[in-house]
């Protein structure tokens, strides 16, 4: 495995109006300074002959689109009081993430064609982007940035055809020089309004949600939290927040991104996840503690999520402390 470190990962502060040179290179991707607070990562190589590994620190982070159209990339992210997750983006999806004051890795397997198309953005530059009554189109994301201790924040979804071919676009180009530029910004512009759009979107979804209806949604979360390996059907679930189990499961869609069961999917893997840092437990016994029918289910769906099985994630997280006392 290849190991690369950077010292502040991937900033687009930079005030500088100077175009970045086609043969800047950031290790294995193109950075281009579109705009004040702007940059375009453009990321088009054959596949890697071994893992890289990229050890970064952010201390102001931008805040990342990454649309990826093909690759396998897994993230790890432990933040400033310690607090560690890990998430894994493949081909056809894209991510929304922001990274304040955190280190972590991140790792391309090999194999498989990198093809990915970034937009980052200064934290200032896009709280200009706000609505009438000057709350962010994407209220999540504005509260991380606004907040005066930020935290980490990532989200995942399936990869919208609009973009992909905007992202395919730009993958594609063959310009140079000035005729470049242009249809870099042109582009740019594009993905901003695609994906600015799919949020405002999202929250106008939002918005048509009763009060009583999230906060039964709330309610059904709390239950779901508090007994993940024996929690009520969803038919249970919604009788004990009083809506139906179909409009239960529409409201989670809505808010979180997942149905009922994805929610508490995701929830489980993150326990599991946690459980096998600790050490105590072995692969069996998370396994039931954290609600799975057998290893063999948890093996499938952590594997699938983070890249790895739960016994070696387990072993390698243990090895980690062992390393750093050697040194």
């Amino acid at each position: 495995m290849v190991i690369l470190n950077t010292n502040n990962w991937k900033q687009s502060n930079n005030d500088s109006k100077k175009w970045l040179i086609e043969s800047q290179q950031e290790i294995i991707w193109e950075e281009y300074q579109v705009r004040n607070g702007i940059k375009l990562i453009v990321q088009n190589i054959p596949p890697l002959k071994e893992p890289v590994q990229f050890n970064f620190y952010s201390q102001l982070s931008p805040i990342e689109f990454m649309y990826c159209l093909s690759g396998d990339t897994r993230l790890t992210v432990v933040d400033k009081d310690q607090k560690e997750f890990t998430t894994r983006t493949k081909s056809g999806k894209y991510s929304l993430s922001y990274l304040p004051e955190s280190k972590g890795t991140s790792v391309n397997t090999e194999g498989t064609p990198l093809q990915a198309v970034g937009l980052q953005f200064h934290p200032e530059s896009l709280l200009h982007l706000i609505d009438e009554a000057d709350r962010s189109i994407c209220p999540q994301l504005y509260a991380k940035i606004k907040s005066h201790n930020p935290r980490p924040f990532f989200v995942e979804a399936a990869l919208p055809l609009p973009i992909q071919i905007t992202v395919q676009q730009i993958l594609e180009c063959t310009l140079s020089g000035p005729m470049k530029k242009i249809f870099f910004e042109y582009k740019t512009l594009e993905l901003m309004y695609m994906q600015l759009s799919l949020l405002d979107c999202a929250l106008m979804k939002t918005k048509k949600i009763a009060t009583y209806e999230q906060q039964a949604v709330m309610k059904a979360y709390d239950i779901l939290m508090k007994d993940l390996a024996s929690p009520p059907s969803l038919l249970n679930l919604a009788k004990k927040v009083c809506i139906t189990h179909t409009r239960l499961n529409q409201l989670f869609k809505t808010i979180y991104g997942k149905t009922v069961f994805g929610v508490l999917r995701q929830e489980r893997l993150e326990c599991a996840r946690r459980m096998l840092q600790g050490g105590i437990q072995n692969v069996t016994e998370v396994a039931y503690n954290c609600g799975f029918s057998s290893p063999s289910h948890l093996s499938r769906a952590f594997s699938e999520q983070y890249g790895l099985q739960p016994k070696r994630y387990q072993a390698e997280h243990l090895k980690q402390p062992e390393e750093k006392n050697r040194l």
